[in-house]
Order: structure tokens, then sequence, then C-alpha cells
């Protein structure tokens, strides 16, 4: 893959997406993901680097291949001029990425935030991402592995993963809407809450992070976090997550001083608490 270069294309998917709420970005295979590089990425579900890594040099290669020519007959890629006379016969294939791929890659190698979900029931997690210098926000909604049903795992390699490019107010909305949702369980299993964590790394600093837990049943939840405890109704809780995200990636998404992020975000205690007082009226 050349280098991503697209000012122009990704100013122009911005601004699609300053007419809507949601812009797709496509869908990509495991093995597309770690073609591009995913294993690298500050976040990569383990499982899909372990099937990645666990292959051998051939086949890596062969799996390359193969996805590359999946991503140009989906227009992902673009087929770069292989050049004139013998460099055109022993030169390499080369795609360069369209604005979409290009713009997911780059929030994915290089986010300013990302806000990582996880309940027991699901694997891999929906995982968002907020390039440098914007406010929007790369979602990416991995399929279940599994159905319920017994038999072989499904392999990672194969688990497709879904883009779209969200508003920070959307992005609040779909965190709310997937927290409310109540976890199925079997009878006397104990119910895990469902987990949002918003984390941020600063070069040359300590991890900044944030982690609500919420327990929920389709209307009400209880939202815990360090030095917070809350019920919140359907409203309660979309207020929350707007409040929150907003915080983040405002800070993330300017061009502040590491000092200045520092003090903007909700990484401590209260501000978290601020925040839940003010949705749940005190």
């Amino acid at each position: 893959m050349s280098e991503v270069g697209h000012a122009v294309e990704s100013r122009s998917l911005l601004n699609r997406l300053g007419e809507s709420e949601v812009v797709s970005l496509g869908v990509l295979s495991g093995a597309d993901l770690c073609a591009l590089g995913a294993t690298g990425h500050p976040v990569c579900w383990e499982a899909l680097k372990g099937a990645w890594w666990r292959l051998d040099e051939k086949e890596r290669e062969h799996l390359a291949e193969a996805s590359a020519l999946g991503m140009l007959h989906r227009e992902l890629v673009e087929d770069l001029p292989a050049g004139r006379g013998v460099e055109a016969l022993i030169g390499s294939a080369s795609y360069q990425p369209g604005a979409e791929l290009g713009f997911l890659l780059g929030a994915r190698r290089s986010p300013a935030l990302i806000i990582a979900t996880h309940h027991e029931s699901r694997t891999p997690a929906i995982t968002y991402f907020q390039p440098q210098g914007v406010s929007a926000i790369v979602e990416e909604i991995p399929e279940r592995v599994d159905n319920g049903m017994s038999g072989t795992p499904r392999n990672p390699l194969n688990v497709i993963f879904g883009y779209r490019l969200l508003t920070a107010a959307f992005a609040a909305s779909e965190l709310a809407r997937w927290a409310m949702k109540p976890i199925p369980v079997t009878r006397y299993q104990p119910k895990a809450p469902r987990l949002i964590c918003f984390f941020r790394r600063i070069e040359g600093w300590s991890p900044v992070s944030y982690q609500l837990a919420i327990q929920a049943d389709g209307e009400k939840a209880h939202v815990d976090a360090p030095g917070i405890s809350a019920d919140l109704d359907t409203d309660g809780l979309s207020g929350l997550m707007t409040g929150v995200v907003a915080e983040w990636t405002d800070a993330c998404g300017s061009s502040l001083s590491p000092d200045d992020c520092l003090g903007r975000v909700p990484g401590d205690d209260e501000a978290g608490v601020a925040l839940v007082e003010h949705v749940a009226g005190g």
C-alpha cells in the first residue's frame, strides 16, 4: 500500500458527514485488516492477531494477495500503474487506498482517542477511533463470532468488520443505545456489566483513561465509575454519554498541549461525578 495522502478526499468525507450523521466507509475481513497492518495498530483483537501470526509467510502472502484483489473489486483501493518495460514484468503490484479506506486506516493506526466497549458474551467488541485533529469518529462493528450453535469456532480471519464515520453526537447516541440493551444470560448466570472505556495516550505522558460500567434492563441503567453510582433512564443515559463523548472528543480533536488536554478530559473522579450529578439532577 502506498502512503495515505488524501487530504482533499478526507475533507470531502468530513463535508459529507456535515450533511448527515453517518457515512459508510466499507467492510473489511479480518484477513484484510491484517494485510493492512492491523496487528501493529494500538488496538487489535487478540484472537485475530494470533490467527494471522500462526500462518507461515507463504500463507500470509497468499491471503494478502487475495485481500488486495477483493478490496480492488470493492473499490476500496486503486491499482497504480506498474511502470514500463522490465519494471512492469518484475515489479510488485501496488495499490493506493481510496478516501474511505485511507481515513479509517489513519484513525486505527494513530487515533487521538479510542473508545472501547466490552461485555462477556461478545468478542471482538465494537470500537470507536477518533482521527487526529477532528471530532469525527470511526466506528468498527464486528460480526458476532458465535451464533450460539455448537461446532468449530469461526476463524477470526473470516470475521467481517463494518466501518462507519460518525459525528461525535451520533457516536454518543450509539453508545447509549448499546449500553441500555439488557445482556441475555441463562438462568443463574451472573450478568456482566457493559463496559465503555475512553483511552488516550499522549507521547511522553502516562495514559489517560476513564471507564463506565453499566447494568441495564432496557429501560433503566445503573452506572458505576470511580466515585460514581447513579440510576438513569434512557434520556439520562443518553445525556450522560453525550456529555462524556463531547468532553473527550473536543479535547482530543483540538491542538491543545498535553497539559491542557489532561486538564480538560474527564479523566478524574471529580469530573465524572459532576457529569453524572448534572444528568441525574443532583
